[in-house]
């Protein structure tokens, strides 16, 4: 299993200037695209969902724990995210061409090369309708920077360091769009993913020491983060697939 979810990543990055190779974040982009693709709405909250998880006990063996631990800003992560629903869901028909997936198959690389370029084209899909990216999906720079800074205007710590993280995201947008494979027709710019992801580090990079919930488990992802370290062993098969009905 380790071999072939190896040599797949490989093949993915040959395609994409976006490489999934954190784990951390990945959690938060299948989390996205097990809600889409199994047609449940429900982009709540990670402590309402944590509070579910406590209420309906008989449920645990059947739904794996969602979200990666953040060592800050989950309330914000989690606005954005809601707000965000809706146009992912519209994205996600207009990428995929139907409401749900079918069965994932994990030990096919063409199947997950496929799936991964569909969650760059339905980020890329929602930056262009709130108008963030233009229509080839490049940042607008002033339209980002006035969006974060409104998003990160809750968190008073955000909004001190919010300068140097919009510029260094916005950066990294642009040089994955530079980098794109331009031979592959059926890919999309990768700038959106890249500045999510850049968004995601940095933020949990930055965080205060009386904003950090678990301070073992926040050493632990900055530490992967600071090293670009982000070797895990893979996920179980089947993470994607549709729930039974």
């Amino acid at each position: 299993m380790n071999n072939v979810v190896a040599f797949c990543a490989l093949l993915v990055a040959t395609v994409s200037a976006y490489n999934f190779e954190d784990p951390d974040f990945n959690i938060l982009l299948s989390d996205d695209l097990e809600e889409l693709s199994s047609g449940v709405a429900s982009f709540s909250h990670p402590r309402s969902r944590r509070d579910d998880e406590a209420v309906n006990d008989k449920d645990k063996c059947h739904h794996r724990k969602r979200w990666g631990e953040l060592c800050c800003a989950e309330d914000v992560v989690a606005k954005m995210r809601d707000v965000e629903k809706d146009l992912k869901r519209e994205c996600f028909k207009e990428v995929v061409g139907k409401d749900k997936h079918d069965k994932f198959d994990p030990f096919n690389c063409e199947t997950m090369d496929q799936r991964k370029k569909q969650i760059v084209c339905v980020i890329e899909c929602v930056g262009k309708k709130k108008d963030l990216l233009d229509t080839e999906g490049n940042p607008k720079e002033e339209e980002f920077r006035s969006f974060l800074k409104e998003s990160f205007s809750s968190e008073s710590w955000l909004a001190a360091l919010q300068d140097k993280v919009i510029s260094t995201c916005l950066d990294e947008g642009k040089n994955a769009t530079a980098n794109r494979d331009a031979s592959d027709s059926t890919s999309c710019n990768p700038a959106g993913i890249k500045i999510a992801h850049c968004l995601h580090r940095e933020i949990q990079l930055n965080c205060p020491a009386d904003q950090i919930k678990d301070e073992k488990s926040c050493a632990r992802l900055q530490e992967r983060l600071k090293r670009r370290d982000f070797f895990h062993p893979p996920p179980p098969p089947g993470g994607f697939d549709e729930p039974d009905n």
